[in-house]
């Protein structure tokens, strides 16, 4: 099972396409921020492309929580958000509402960063790469597997 978060306009074949707006016919119309409709370590891909930046920053640890209370062992997560740190695409938008950053990941990726914060997410980073798009806009792309629960 594949889960395609904020599909809005962009709906993605082979994955459930999930989006809060009912107006874009997503497979499946939920609000993220309220829990997945899924069963722990039943999902194999999360992909989150321009979707964590219009979470609540109140509610960015959980929603990565769920994301990786999903996914199965070593299931790969991928997101695509502006880079908060370059550019100016994380706050030209209105609309957004967490800013990420590289050391944004080092919460759910990090021992130290998660055990000060009693973070259960834990992942592996496979890649963390600053992405030029139109303008002075850049996204960090970010792959990354969940790691076995210990």
């Amino acid at each position: 099972m594949k889960l395609n978060l904020g599909s809005g306009n962009r709906p993605m074949k082979d994955y459930i396409n999930i989006d809060i707006q009912e107006r874009v016919n997503p497979d499946l119309v939920g609000d993220i921020t309220k829990g997945f409709p899924f069963d722990d370590n039943s999902v194999d891909e999360v992909r989150a492309f321009d979707f964590l930046e219009h979470i609540e920053q109140d509610k960015v640890l959980s929603v990565i929580s769920e994301i990786w209370r999903v996914l199965k062992p070593g299931g790969k997560f991928e997101s695509f958000t502006p880079d908060a740190e370059f550019g100016q695409g994380a706050f030209q938008d209105f609309t957004h509402k967490s800013f990420w950053t590289e050391n944004s990941w080092k919460y759910f990726s990090d021992k130290l960063h998660r055990d000060l914060y009693g973070i259960d997410a834990d992942f592996e980073i496979e890649m963390l790469k600053r992405v030029p798009s139109e303008g002075r806009v850049y996204h960090l792309y970010v792959v990354a597997t969940k790691r076995e629960v210990a």
